[in-house]
């Protein structure tokens, strides 16, 4: 019986190979050359060794069934139940070797979602600033929204302000869309802000940490649900008398922060499960760093991107518009606005 269903799966997955790549794409939400990357990674480990004693059950599962069935519950929004008939499997099995999946792409989050080295840095600037050249940038934050199932015990800590049960994804990106920090599961009722104040990221900011902004010269930039500080540029409040100065400063910082944005878009896009992750409260935050980090290994690959636009699933009209005000700060440092200042003077060209 055990022979039976395993045949079964190799038949699947080999009728899905020999579809065509747009074809394997829609399914499988990455390209061929992607998953056999990703089934050889697979098979260095000891869950999945390809050189192992073969046994019964689960375990002997092999690396591309289960990154299969993985990518194949994250790309689509089909119930698991129909995911585990179409692969012959139980919806027990499914749900194990998902979280095996998972839990491998989170133990190589660290390697693969990685602040830029000092030694990068000045490369990552430059890409930056041929964006709106706006200077000093090392990459743009933002936060955004992933419907969940709503938590019995705990329902409106997770009610965000569109009234959805949610947690926070807390990312910067650099100028391709690559993630360079991820910070998932804070309630959806928490403010961005707090999000980034709470995350190891905020804490190194608050600290000047040399690793991550060798001199004053580097910062990140945020909308205004962020609050001005020596390493983060926000935006000037707008209150209907800002200068012609501040004005395109805005608008220039803007331009360079978008890119955060348009991730974002590419991995709902791409990964259209993050529109609603049904699962355990307790392995959301895995789930959404897994996704994260398959982004970050398709992203800069234009093959990728080509299918993933053409396929029409990258729609920046799921993300969210509006932005919340950052809570009151306590006052901003007199730093960070001559530093805001000064960068708006040198953004307006010569006459």
């Amino acid at each position: 019986m055990y022979r039976e269903e395993h045949e079964k799966i190799t038949d699947y997955i080999s009728l899905l190979m020999r579809k065509s790549e747009s074809d394997f794409f829609k399914f499988m939400r990455v390209t061929k050359k992607t998953f056999h990357y990703l089934v050889q990674c697979l098979e260095q480990t000891e869950r999945f060794s390809a050189v192992k004693a073969p046994s019964r059950g689960p375990s002997s599962t092999s690396a591309s069934t289960a990154l299969a069935v993985s990518l194949w519950y994250f790309g689509n929004l089909s119930a698991q139940r129909d995911i585990a008939e179409r692969f012959q499997i139980s919806q027990g099995h499914l749900s194990i070797l998902v979280k095996d999946v998972v839990d491998y792409l989170c133990s190589i989050a660290q390697n693969i979602i990685s602040w830029p080295a000092v030694a990068e840095m000045h490369e990552v600037e430059v890409e930056f600033e041929k964006l709106a050249n706006f200077p000093g940038v090392l990459g743009a934050v933002d936060g955004c929204h992933v419907s969940i199932l709503a938590p019995e015990h705990c329902q409106n800590d997770y009610l965000d302000r569109n009234h959805n049960h949610s947690v926070n994804l807390l990312a910067v990106c650099d100028s391709t869309k690559k993630f360079t920090y991820c910070f998932a599961g804070y309630p959806g009722s928490v403010h961005d802000q707090r999000v980034f104040a709470n995350s190891v990221l905020g804490e190194m900011i608050d600290a000047c940490s040399q690793r991550h902004f060798p001199s004053s010269y580097y910062h990140i930039v945020g909308d205004s649900a962020f609050q001005l500080h020596q390493h983060v540029m926000v935006p000037y409040k707008d209150t209907g008398n800002l200068t012609v100065q501040q004005l395109n400063f805005n608008r220039k910082l803007s331009q360079t922060r978008r890119v955060i944005e348009n991730a974002f878009g590419f991995l709902k896009g791409r990964f259209r499960r993050l529109k609603r992750l049904e699962c355990k409260l307790s392995r959301v935050p895995n789930n959404v760093i897994a996704c994260c980090v398959l982004h970050n290994l398709t992203v800069c690959d234009k093959t990728e991107v080509d299918l993933l636009l053409n396929s029409g699933d990258y729609d920046e009209s799921d993300l969210e518009p509006t932005t919340i005000q950052a809570p009151k700060a306590l006052g901003d440092s007199a730093s960070a606005k001559n530093k805001r200042n000064s960068l708006a003077q040198q953004l307006i060209p010569p006459l």
